[in-house]
């Protein structure tokens, strides 16, 4: 499962709060917000593990932070999330330089 990567910064830059370590086509981003908060009920940050490849973020991995409990969840778990933002982000936005 992948997202174009400008999408997706452009999303997450008007979204909440984010932080990304990018290192040898291998990124971490993390990503917290109040809807995000109010969809899981309290504290909440999703973390998405995956490498960059053709202008793209192929998802390998997405763990859930609730209230200090950490939880991995499936990728296909982001699907429509993902889908939204392909179909909703310009692409104008570009990535934060690490």
């Amino acid at each position: 499962m992948s997202v174009t990567k400008t999408k997706l910064f452009s999303f997450l830059s008007r979204s909440g709060l984010y932080s990304v370590e990018e290192r040898e086509g291998r990124l971490v981003i993390s990503f917290s917000s109040l809807d995000l908060e109010g969809v899981l009920g309290g504290y909440a940050e999703i973390t998405i593990e995956g490498r960059e490849e053709g202008g793209k973020v192929h998802l390998q991995r997405v763990t859930v932070v609730r209230n200090g409990r950490r939880e991995e969840v499936s990728v296909e778990a982001l699907e429509g999330w993902l889908e939204y933002i392909e179909r909703t982000e310009g692409g104008t936005g570009s990535a934060p330089q690490s």
